[in-house]
């Protein structure tokens, strides 16, 4: 199997060698991506045909892949420890994210997750917990006993870059705080809806207490603005896990 440094150093060589990038060394850029971690964004899993909707086959096989290839999901404490002292990480990690809280996350890919041993992280929209179609606060409590881990979606799920100060400063903190009340535990991480963000949503983000902030922009996480991180969403009509996360990832990371 090989490691994570030598798949890196495999995918940088051969993109070099296609784009031509003679001003890059192949070390420069095998130096940039084994500093960064490939984060997936799912939203729903199940039998409709939406963009925002996996099949529960498609969501196994990625599982399935991800496991083979040897990827160790990290926890939320695990980035934290990461950003904040510089902690190794382990080989080949790997964040998985599911934004919005559906039910199909409890039902569907909660299950699979335990079957290949994966982790992931979940962001609630508070205001919507309990509601048809949504988790409750008991399904999240025992996801979180599983091993699971849960972060803010806001309150409302509204985009918090075209909000007042004092709106935004809202969503964020009440949502932190209902949520640290439904589990009994901290929440360090929040996932900005829509991925809408500016300076300001960052700052206010900081002032409530989040250490970390999820976007919606392509790319991989090098955790250079904590508040500001990378992920690689993934759509029903996407192709393989491996296919999307080089388009996804690697790519918008190299030129982005």
């Amino acid at each position: 199997m090989l490691t994570r440094r030598q798949f890196i150093k495999g995918c940088t060589g051969a993109a070099v060698a296609v784009a031509g990038l003679s001003f890059f060394s192949g070390q420069q850029l095998l130096d940039k991506f084994t500093k960064t971690v490939p984060i997936l964004l799912y939203h729903r899993v199940g039998p409709e045909t939406d963009a925002l909707t996996v099949s529960v086959q498609r969501f196994q096989e990625d599982m399935e892949f991800l496991s083979q290839a040897g990827y160790n999901p990290l926890s939320l404490a695990e980035v934290k420890q990461h950003m904040l002292t510089a902690t190794p990480l382990p080989d080949k990690p790997l964040l998985i994210t599911f934004d919005d809280g559906y039910l199909d996350n409890y039902t569907n890919a909660f299950p699979i997750l335990q079957q290949y041993g994966m982790k992931a992280s979940f962001y609630i929209i508070t205001g919507f917990v309990g509601q048809p179609e949504r988790m409750t606060a008991a399904q999240i409590r025992e996801m979180a006993a599983a091993g699971m881990d849960f972060g803010s979606h806001t309150v409302s799920h509204r985009p918090l870059a075209e909000l007042t100060l004092a709106e935004a400063s809202n969503e964020l903190q009440n949502s932190k705080q209902a949520l640290e009340q439904i589990m009994g535990q901290s929440v360090a991480f929040a996932a900005y809806p829509c991925g809408s963000y500016n300076q300001d949503v960052l700052d206010i983000a900081k002032a409530a207490g989040y250490v970390g902030g999820f976007s919606t922009r392509y790319g991989l996480a090098g955790f250079a603005n904590h508040l500001a991180i990378r992920r690689i969403p993934i759509f029903h009509s996407d192709r393989n896990i491996s296919y999307v996360m080089f388009k996804k990832g690697f790519l918008p990371t190299m030129f982005g």
